[in-house]
Parts: C-alpha cells; structure tokens; sequence
C-alpha cells in the first residue's frame, strides 16, 4: 500500500520546494483537523536539512516532532518520517519536477504495512487527507 498524490503548482520548481520545506507553516491546514496538537496547534515548521525535524508548534509552547527529515535535496525532493501511534513510522518523500513555467509535485507515503492491523485504515485516511493537505499547498504556491 502506497499514497501516491499529485499537483501542479504555476511557480518554477525553487519556489515551489521553498513553499513546501521553509513554509510549511503557512500553508498546512492545521485549523481544518490536521494537527496532532488540536486546539492547541499553532505553527508548523520543517527544518532544511538531513536530520532537521519536521514539528508542530502549539500555543502553549510545547512542541510535537512528525519526524525527521530524511533527505534535503532542494529544489528537487524531501523526505522524512511520518510518525504513527502503531508502529514505526511511515515515510513520506516528495519531489517537485519542473515542467514548463510550472512544476509537478509528487507526493509518495509508504510504509503502511509497518502498520499491522492498522494499515488498512491508515491507508484510507491518508490517501484521503493527502488530496486536501496538496490542495492547500496548491493554493498557497499559486
């Protein structure tokens, strides 16, 4: 099982990684549910480099680290762990390809079968919540 999502963002790849990597914070929908911290959330944030973290800041000040950033390569792709209550965490990488004026942005999230008997359902709701976090990302690029 693998998540495979894409867009295409009207802006050349260097600023379509930036968008994604150094603000993050700007466009992830943390106010539509897509926060570990809940009411708490607050900002959300990728540090650019193998080994950074990728966090969330609440409100609080108290911080919740999705995982680390596995592979920094700009303008051309990221990586990093996905973290999971079940088990080891999953993986997500992200490439942007220029094509034109404009670049596609492949989004790839695999490692469901760490998972167990929560895989399947994991699955569903990422293949799902990807498509509306990559639409936000859109609009904010354009």
């Amino acid at each position: 099982m693998i998540v495979k999502k894409s867009v295409t963002v009207n802006v050349p790849a260097d600023r379509a990684f930036q968008a994604f990597t150094d603000e993050i914070g700007k466009w992830w929908p943390l106010d539509k549910g897509f926060s570990f911290g809940g009411d708490l959330a607050k900002d959300m944030f990728m540090e650019g480099r193998e080994g950074g973290r990728l966090y969330e800041r609440f409100s609080d000040g108290n911080e919740f680290v999705y995982g680390t950033v596995l592979i920094y390569e700009p303008p051309s792709r990221v990586a990093f762990t996905w973290p999971s209550e079940a088990a080891e965490p999953t993986e997500v990488e992200v490439r942007f390809t220029p094509e034109g004026e404009s670049t596609r942005v492949d989004l790839v999230h695999r490692g469901f079968e760490r998972l167990g008997e929560q895989a399947e359902k994991a699955f569903s709701e990422y293949d799902q919540g990807w498509v509306e976090v990559l639409g936000h990302f859109e609009k904010y690029a354009a």
